[in-house]
């Protein structure tokens, strides 16, 4: 996985040495060699990762992280410190102050390389917020703010229930998540039949380690998990198993047992990288929404309908079936803004739509292509049964009143429809020839008093 990494140690040796290691695999290593060069680099060069020596000579290596992590800017860059040696209570503040993790030197290799692995796959997601946090501002627009937070729900898993049950009971009052402790063997039948949980502790056997292994490839392939955080937790530090972990998927992993002040860090930050990329897969699918719909009434838009429709030609084609393709235009619509005003016009619009939608199949498309008018495919529709929906639309329209909001008044409304069939039996024609076709036959119908159907002139 290719990555901007950039190493900051006052030691030369070191930075060479690390560089050459890691050139070896393609990252793209920059270098400084004190941490008033680092935070230039920072803010001059794009940086996917930070390797920051334990023991730097002008600044103390904890409150140099603490910066990069409370600087906007960079923030969302994962961090990882190089140490000679470490103890508990450097680890913790080193978390505390969002270090990503801790290598203690001489560096084992292939475990750098799968920590380095594991952080950039997470650092994608954060580069992503990041950069639309600074595409919204740069318009002017203000990133939405994150309302009520539902409670994180931990899933503990270990060998043996006591543990389990041990783990939940001592971090209860250390972190605001709903723990649920289980054993390895309830894990996939717990996941199974309730909600899936934000994060995944999952605790490894030494003397079974394939068991929590295998646990974690079953939650990365599954759909309704693989978003989860997985934290592994390795009573010995085993380096086959913490390389393994992170390369089946895990997004962090606990090499020295459970402790409950690391575990309460190390669980919050993957809540908070969970949330992260819940948020953006939120904003993907309401991009993905505004793009193929209607702001004002939900209904389908253009862009998307006419795809479909083209999509009901060819299955039309194959099955040999009928489809028909309805326009339908809502009769003296200006008059309802002229004389009421346009609030009063959308409000008309929605509830056609609704109408609309409601009088159709499941299968049905319905869209809004124009100001007051509708787009509808019938799939699997012959004639007589087209006319007999139509009809019903129009019916739908008239016979029910529309209310005028805030005005203590209603408004009759009626629509036109001119319909159009195709496929077996039919001449073949494209999309755009058969919604002309349709449109003609609506002109007829508003032609010949309006609040009624009309079907196109198309030889069999």
């Amino acid at each position: 996985m290719p990555g901007k990494l950039l190493i900051v140690d006052n030691i030369a040796t070191n930075r060479i040495v690390l560089k050459a290691k890691l050139s070896d695999v393609y990252y793209d290593v920059q270098q400084a060699a004190n941490t008033d060069e680092a935070l230039k680099r920072l803010h001059d060069t794009p940086t996917d990762l930070v390797l920051v020596n334990g023991h730097l000579e002008d600044r103390d290596s904890i409150q140099f992280c603490k910066d990069i992590r409370t600087n906007p800017r960079t923030s969302h860059l994962p961090i990882l410190m190089l140490c000679n040696h470490q103890d508990r209570d450097t680890r913790l503040r080193a978390l505390a102050a969002g270090v990503s993790d801790i290598l203690v030197r001489p560096i084992d290799h292939v475990v750098l390389l799968a920590r380095l692995r594991s952080l950039l796959r997470t650092h994608e997601s954060a580069e992503e917020h990041h950069q639309r946090q600074k595409t919204t501002r740069a318009f002017g627009f203000a990133e939405n703010q994150a309302g009520f937070k539902k409670q994180a729900r931990i899933h503990l898993a270990t060998p043996d229930s006591a543990s389990s049950v041990r783990w939940s009971a001592v971090l209860k009052g250390m972190v605001p998540f709903k723990l649920v402790p289980k054993v390895h063997t309830e894990t996939l039948k717990d996941i199974s039949g309730a909600p899936a949980p934000d994060v995944f502790v999952i605790a490894v056997d030494s003397a079974q380690p394939d068991q929590a292994l295998r646990l974690v490839a079953e939650i990365r392939a599954r759909a309704s998990t693989r978003n989860a955080g997985i934290l592994v937790v390795v009573e010995d530090d085993h380096r086959r198993t913490i390389v393994d972990a992170m390369d089946l998927g895990a997004h962090d992993v606990m090499a020295f047992g459970f402790d409950p002040h690391e575990m309460a860090l190390r669980v919050s930050r993957l809540v908070s990288q969970k949330r992260l990329s819940d948020r953006l897969r939120d904003h993907v699918n309401i991009g993905l929404e505004a793009a193929v719909t209607d702001p004002l009434t939900g209904l389908f838009n253009r862009r998307y309908a006419l795809p479909q429709i083209n999509r009901i030609c060819l299955q039309s084609k194959s099955k040999r079936q009928q489809f028909a393709i309805i326009l339908a235009d809502l009769d003296h619509f200006k008059l309802v803004n002229d004389r009421y005003g346009h609030a009063a016009g959308d409000a008309v619009l929605t509830e056609t739509a609704c109408r609309l939608r409601d009088s159709l199949r499941a299968l049905d498309l319905v869209a809004r292509i124009g100001g007051e008018e509708f787009l509808i495919a019938l799939p699997h529709t012959p004639a007589l049964r087209a006319d007999e929906a139509a009809a019903r639309l129009c019916a739908r329209i008239r016979d029910t009143p529309f209310r005028i909001p805030g005005q203590n008044t209603s408004v009759q409304i009626t629509i036109s429809l001119g319909v159009v069939m195709a496929g077996s039996g039919f001449k073949a024609k494209s999309v755009e020839a058969l919604i002309e076709q349709a449109d003609k036959a609506l002109y007829d119908a508003k032609l010949r008093g309006r609040d009624q159907v009309r079907f196109a002139k198309i030889p069999a």
